[in-house]
This record gives C-alpha cells, sequence and structure tokens, in this order.
C-alpha cells in the first residue's frame, strides 16, 4: 500500500464556482482502490468503543451501515481490519497498522500554521531570499526543494502555501485572479552533442523536449540525473536552466553547442494563509507581478 494524491474536485482542472472552500485530499491507494481518511475513521471509531454498535452510534449512522463499510474497507485493503472476541470488537494487526497510518497523514495535514513554501533547485535561490527576509520580520516560515510535479501534488493536498514552478504548464492549472506571479525571466540551455540526451530532474525539461519533437528531432533519454554538475560532465545533450549554472557557478563546456531559449518562472498562492501577502511583498517589487 503506497500514498497517493487525490486528483482535484474538478473534471477541468479549474476550480468550479461555489466549492472554493474545498480542499482535495490524501488517500491511501491500493490496488483495490483508494481509501480516504475520513473512511479510516470508522476504523477509529471501532477502536474506541471497542463495539461496532457503540462505534456506528458515535459515528450517528446504523450499524449495517457501519458494517458495509467495514466491508469495503477490508475489500480495498486486501485484509481483515476487525475481529470479533468475547469482549467486542477489537481491531487486527492490519486495522492498527491502517490506524497508525491516519494519525501520521492526519498530523501532516494539521501541521502547524507556518507559511510552507515549495521551489526547485532553479528557484531556491529566489524563494530562500524572501524567506530570509520574511524571518528577519519575526515571520516563520518552511522552505521545500522538490521537482515541480513533487509541489504540485502537495499545494494539491493542502500542504503547501506557495509553490515556484519552472514549467509555465502547472501555472496553468490555477486560477490566475492575481494568485499567479510571473517571479523572472530565465533562458533553458539546451546543449547539442547529438540525439542521446540527459534528463536534470528540475527546470522546465518539457519544454526542451517539445521543441524537439516539433522539428522532428529525433532524441532519446538516456539518463536521468539529481544535479547540474552531472549533467554537464554527462557527455550527453541536455536542457538546463542558465539561472541554476549562474546560481552554481557552472560553465557550459567548450564542447557544448548551446541553444537559448526563454521561458519563465511563476510563482502561486494555493492557500489563503495571512503571510502570504508578506512573502511577496519580501521579494523585490520588479522581482514578480500578480496577472489577472
Amino acid at each position: 500500500m503506497r500514498a497517493g494524491i487525490a486528483s482535484e474536485p474538478s473534471e477541468s482542472g479549474k476550480r468550479k464556482k461555489g466549492i472554493g472552500h474545498l480542499l482535495p485530499e490524501i488517500v491511501l491507494t491500493t490496488e483495490r482502490g483508494q481509501i480516504t481518511l475520513r473512511q479510516l475513521e470508522v476504523l477509529r471509531a471501532v477502536s474506541k468503543a471497542s463495539s461496532q454498535n457503540r462505534a456506528a452510534e458515535r459515528l450517528g449512522i446504523s450499524t449495517a451501515v457501519l458494517n458495509r463499510q467495514l466491508k469495503e474497507l477490508e475489500r480495498k485493503a486486501g485484509a481483515e481490519l476487525v475481529k470479533t472476541t468475547r469482549r467486542g470488537s477489537e481491531l487486527t494487526a492490519e486495522g492498527k497498522q491502517l490506524l497508525r497510518v491516519l494519525d501520521a497523514m492526519g498530523k501532516r495535514m494539521s501541521r502547524q500554521k507556518d507559511l510552507t513554501v515549495g521551489c526547485t533547485s532553479v528557484s531556491q535561490a529566489i524563494a530562500e531570499r524572501a524567506c530570509s527576509k520574511m524571518v528577519l520580520k519575526g515571520k516563520k516560515v518552511r522552505l521545500i526543494v522538490a521537482d515541480d510535479e513533487t509541489n504540485v501534488a502537495m499545494s494539491k493536498a493542502g500542504m503547501l502555501d506557495i509553490i515556484f514552478v519552472d514549467d509555465p504548464r502547472f501555472a496553468y492549472e490555477y486560477p490566475k485572479e492575481g494568485r499567479v506571479h510571473e517571479v523572472t525571466k530565465d533562458i533553458l540551455m539546451h546543449c547539442d552533442r547529438g540525439e542521446n540526451y540527459a534528463v536534470l530532474t528540475s527546470g522546465p525539461q518539457r519544454i526542451g523536449f517539445e521543441m524537439l519533437a516539433q522539428e522532428k528531432k529525433p532524441f532519446k533519454v538516456k539518463r536521468t540525473l539529481f544535479s547540474p554538475e552531472a549533467l554537464v560532465a554527462s557527455k550527453l545533450s541536455f536542457f538546463v536552466s542558465d539561472m541554476l549554472l549562474a546560481d552554481r557557478k557552472i560553465e557550459l563546456p567548450e564542447d557544448c553547442e548551446a541553444r537559448r531559449i526563454p521561458y519563465t518562472i511563476y510563482a502561486i498562492e494555493t492557500t489563503e494563509h495571512d503571510d502570504i501577502r508578506t512573502f511577496f511583498d519580501a521579494m523585490a517589487p520588479e522581482q514578480y507581478y500578480p496577472i489577472g
């Protein structure tokens, strides 16, 4: 069983009117379906009450409904979660394990009220400067460095208040209306050493490969790397952020015939945290502006 992220409650990827107060939730994903934290509360009720009848009463549902929910949970989990004893009902080892997962995920969802910002290695220096200014103002802030996909998933689960994205396509998934900010312009450097490529986990790699596809140039991805240093030393073709190269003081090798592809880095407000405006005010005024 693994933890997964539920999709947004909108088929189009845009927020629907009237449901702005709703948030996606973390789910447990199995081969038989998804189990939400709310569904797992049935296990907590049985554990506390040691009786399915009393658990149903506390939940405000009938015993028959509770039994159906337990059976559905057991089907998705692929294991017996509750057993009947002379003293009533108690959780099996698998049920107790699921309850521990529920407690752990609940703590993540009810994290402290610190402003939490997600960025990539490309936007890390910009985010760090703003976070440092926040700390000097007496504000609590946390910074998480990951790739675009991870930051977007965490934001949709309510775990990040602001995310920086290298790939502009992620910005289009959020309603503009002052919540999507253009942070800075950057250049995606294309080092062409032939059709074999190494991919960096950060930066708008998609833009580069879509360009190759449009130009009908053949390419093969041979390796995925996590550092720009390893990327440059790979002897393969690659795409890399010029800003990242500058921050790491990395120079492109002489055998690299570089092509420059402009793109934009965005920052997105994903919650209504009270300190979001303070964060953006901590950035240089010329460094960002809201879109929409």
